[in-house]
């Protein structure tokens, strides 16, 4: 009896910790997904600006930090998404990002003062599979982005991103960076620019009293 009360005990704690190791596989959070290969535009209206969205939000939390490197490509992808010559010559090209970029970090400091609120595309178009930037498959791409922040009040600061940004099965990624911006309140090219694409920038924004 005792011997059988042992293996049942054994059981227990072995149908017990098999219990821990799944549900901590399920609530894993899954590995981001690596660049692979240029996605075209999605056909879908929504999800397009669902796509800009998200890209616009990538482009801000990276901004606030005065890190935009991270939205690069990385060695890796840069050559699964670009043909061999391209992806050596963009290689080149990112040689001293960081001092071409030349950042004042304690400027993107406005971007932590607000929320994201829309994102303006400019360039925006479709890049065919072995053109002049070398994709390996036709890829929907933009050269500029305007990010946007809005405090409570409704004062907004914003920014221009510039280099060339492709579509990938993980998302916007820029292949490189050629100028950014730094941040200002209420940006003459929030009323002055036009958008090929853009989210966030046009829809109805709710009053706010500031008079409290």
């Amino acid at each position: 009896m005792t011997g059988r009360l042992h293996i049942v005990g054994a059981l227990a704690r072995g149908l017990a910790l098999l219990g821990v190791l799944l549900s901590g596989c399920a609530g894993a959070s899954p590995e981001p997904a690596h660049p692979e290969r240029a996605e075209p535009v999605p056909g879908n209206d929504a999800l397009r600006r669902q796509v800009i969205g998200e890209t616009g939000r990538e482009l801000y939390d990276a901004l606030a930090r005065a890190e935009p490197e991270t939205l690069l490509l990385d060695d890796v992808a840069l050559r699964k998404v670009l043909e061999p010559k391209q992806a050596t010559r963009f290689d080149a090209l990112r040689l001293g990002l960081r001092q071409r970029l030349d950042l004042r970090p304690e400027a993107f400091a406005l971007f932590r003062q607000a929320s994201f609120s829309g994102v303006c595309l400019q360039g925006a178009r479709v890049a065919p599979a072995g053109g002049t930037l070398g994709l390996r498959h036709q890829g929907w791409v933009f050269d500029r982005a305007l990010v946007v922040g809005e405090q409570p009040s409704g004062r907004r600061v914003a920014a221009w991103v510039e280099g060339t940004f492709v579509y990938t099965n993980a998302g916007f990624r820029a292949i490189d960076l050629e100028r950014v911006e730094e941040p200002r309140w209420e940006h003459s090219d929030l009323e002055l620019a036009p958008c090929d694409m853009e989210a966030g920038l046009h829809e109805p924004l709710p009053v706010v009293d500031v008079s409290r």
